[in-house]
C-alpha cells in the first residue's frame, strides 16, 4: 500500500520545497506539529487533526507543495478520499514532478470516475506538466531578461551569433509566457471541485426540486469544473462535458 511509505516523503517536505517566500520559525513549527501528530495518528479523528494545522498553515498564505501534499496523506487516512484528492491536486501544480505524489494520487482517484481528455494545447505546450506553476513564470521573466541583454549587445556587436541567440531567447520568452498564461487559465480562473460524499444526487436545477440531472450519482472523488454557484448549490461540469447541480455541502473547491 502506498501510504505505507508517505512518511519519507514527510521529512523530506520539512523544506518546504515549492513554497514562495521563506518561511517564518512560528510556520515551520507548526509544520513539523503537524507532521508529528500525523505520526503519531492511529484513527481517523486524529489524521483529520494533522490536516487541520495543515490547513492553518495554508490559511495563513503558505502557499506550499508539501503542505498540500502532506494534508492530502492526512485526509487519505481519515478515510477523505474526495478531500485528499483536491489536495494532491492543488500540490501538482507545485510538485509537478513528485513520483509519490504522482502514486498517492492514483491511488486515491481509484475508480472515481472518468479522467478528462487532454486539451490540445497541453499537447502543443508538452512542457506545461514538467515545470511548476511559479516555475513557468520565472522561466519566462529569465528569458525576457536574457532577449533584452542579448538585443542590447547586438547593437554594439554585430555577429550573427548574438541575432540568432537574440531570436532564440525571444522564442522561448514567448513559448514560457503562453504556458504560463494557459496555467493562470486552468489554475487560477477555472474553479475545480471534487465530490466528498457518496451516491450525491446532482440535479437540473438548483435546488432538491428539480429531477435528477443525471441516471446514476455521483460517488466520492469524482471530480469537476465548477460553472456558477447559487447560493448552497454548485452547477459543475462533469469530465464527459454533463452538467448538474449538486449541493455545496457534497463538495469541496479549489
Amino acid at each position: 500500500m502506498i501510504f505505507v511509505r508517505l512518511t519519507i516523503c514527510c521529512a523530506a517536505a520539512s523544506t518546504f520545497v515549492g513554497c514562495g517566500p521563506a518561511i517564518d520559525p512560528a510556520m515551520y513549527a507548526k509544520f513539523q506539529a503537524a507532521q508529528e501528530r500525523f505520526e503519531q495518528a492511529n484513527d481517523s479523528a486524529q489524521f483529520l487533526q494533522a490536516a487541520a494545522i495543515y490547513q492553518e498553515i495554508l490559511d495563513a498564505g503558505v502557499v506550499s507543495g508539501a503542505v498540500f501534499y502532506n494534508q492530502g496523506n492526512a485526509f487519505m487516512r481519515a478515510g477523505e478520499k474526495g478531500r485528499a484528492i483536491a489536495c494532491y491536486r492543488q500540490a501538482k501544480r507545485y510538485r509537478p514532478r513528485d513520483p509519490y505524489l504522482d502514486a498517492n494520487l492514483r491511488f486515491a482517484l481509484g475508480n472515481a470516475g472518468a479522467t478528462p481528455p487532454k486539451p490540445v494545447i497541453e499537447y502543443i505546450l508538452f512542457w506545461c506538466d514538467w515545470v511548476s506553476y511559479q516555475g513557468k513564470f520565472n522561466i519566462s521573466l529569465g528569458c525576457a531578461l536574457a532577449t533584452f541583454v542579448i538585443s542590447v549587445a547586438s547593437l554594439f556587436v554585430k555577429p550573427q551569433l548574438l541575432k540568432r541567440a537574440a531570436t532564440l531567447a525571444l522564442c522561448l520568452t514567448v513559448a514560457f509566457a503562453i504556458s504560463a498564461v494557459y496555467d493562470w487559465y486552468r489554475y487560477s480562473h477555472l474553479k475545480h471541485g471534487v465530490m466528498i460524499n457518496d451516491e450525491v444526487v446532482a440535479r437540473k436545477g438548483d435546488s432538491e426540486t428539480y429531477q435528477p440531472a443525471f441516471t446514476k450519482s455521483l460517488d466520492e472523488g469524482t471530480e469537476f469544473v465548477v460553472m456558477e454557484q447559487r447560493g448552497g448549490w454548485l452547477h459543475l461540469r462533469l469530465a464527459g462535458g454533463q452538467e448538474g447541480w449538486v449541493a455545496s455541502t457534497d463538495v469541496t473547491v479549489y
